[in-house]
């Protein structure tokens, strides 16, 4: 598996080293779009240390390659950076997250030059709600 061309060029135009759990961690990106967790990551990934993919995401966060999602419960939550603008919806039963289009549009406010919201939505997955 290679590493996506666009983590690729970030990588080096950022001078970065490609270590076995840094390609690891963006070939998983390149085929798995979407809201995941770093315990996602783990499972996914299980030859590769809580440590190494911590710290793994946390350069690609400040490469922008992903990006935090603040989602309603406690675990922290990451996606690809660069996606359309969305909200998101999260199981209460099994906590998993999925991307929602997103019909509001960003407003400016007098007095702002940015805003930054997050809204989240709240259900039962199919899974969830036939239990």
């Amino acid at each position: 598996m290679t590493i996506p061309n666009w983590i690729a060029d970030i990588f080096s135009a950022q001078q970065t080293k490609v270590t076995a759990p840094r390609k690891a961690v963006a070939v998983w990106l390149g085929n798995s779009p979407g809201v995941f967790s770093s315990k996602e990551v783990h499972i996914a990934l299980p030859s590769l240390d809580k440590v190494s993919i911590y710290r793994t995401l946390e350069l690609f966060v400040s490469l922008d390659i992903i990006h935090p999602v603040l989602l309603q419960h406690g675990e922290q939550h990451y996606e690809v950076h660069g996606c359309e603008h969305h909200h998101h919806v999260v199981c209460t039963g099994c906590e998993k997250a999925s991307c929602i289009d997103c019909e509001v549009k960003r407003t400016k406010a007098k007095g702002f030059s940015f805003i930054h919201h997050s809204v989240v939505f709240t259900g039962l997955c199919n899974t969830c709600a036939v239990v």
